[in-house]
């Protein structure tokens, strides 16, 4: 019994020095080096700002921080007003809707309308487009004006 014992602590002292390399493989597995992406609108959800529900896609937000979890928007509005009162650090990515195509697009690679005479469901007159000139003209019909993301920021 003793010759046992003595072989298995000889077998958990040699598999010692191999434990670090496990416990790198197994954290390179379980980090994702994937791009954040948006996640669909589901008819359940709510605008984690204002708590109405998501109802009009062609407005939704959404930005994922860095624990991963993704805050949904029913106003692009709302999205920017909760991200000024956080720490923007803690957001890795910011998504919103293309108007037009209600698809998802980078919030940064997006043209946006900003018009006080653009009824959103938070109130921001803030829209979303994918292409830049489509923005323009809607910004002159809408009495309002085409800006970034960074100007939205600000």
């Amino acid at each position: 019994m003793t010759h046992t014992f003595a072989r298995q602590s000889k077998w958990k002292f040699r598999s010692w020095p191999v434990l670090p390399h496990l416990v790198l493989v197994f954290l390179g597995a379980c980090s994702s080096g994937a791009p954040p992406k948006p996640v669909e609108i589901a008819e359940s959800d709510i605008c984690t700002y204002c708590k109405k529900p998501i109802a009009d896609k062609r407005f939704a937000a959404e930005f994922v921080s860095r624990d991963g979890f993704v805050r949904k928007f029913d106003d692009i509005g709302c999205m920017i007003e909760h991200a000024k009162k956080g720490s923007k650090g803690a957001i890795t990515a910011f998504f919103t809707v293309d108007y037009d195509k209600k698809d998802w697009y980078k919030a940064e690679d997006m043209t946006y309308l900003r018009s006080k005479n653009l009824k959103t469901p938070g109130g921001s007159g803030i829209a979303a487009f994918a292409d830049r000139s489509r923005a323009q003209a809607l910004a002159t019909q809408f009495q309002g004006e085409s800006v970034g993301f960074n100007d939205l920021m600000k």
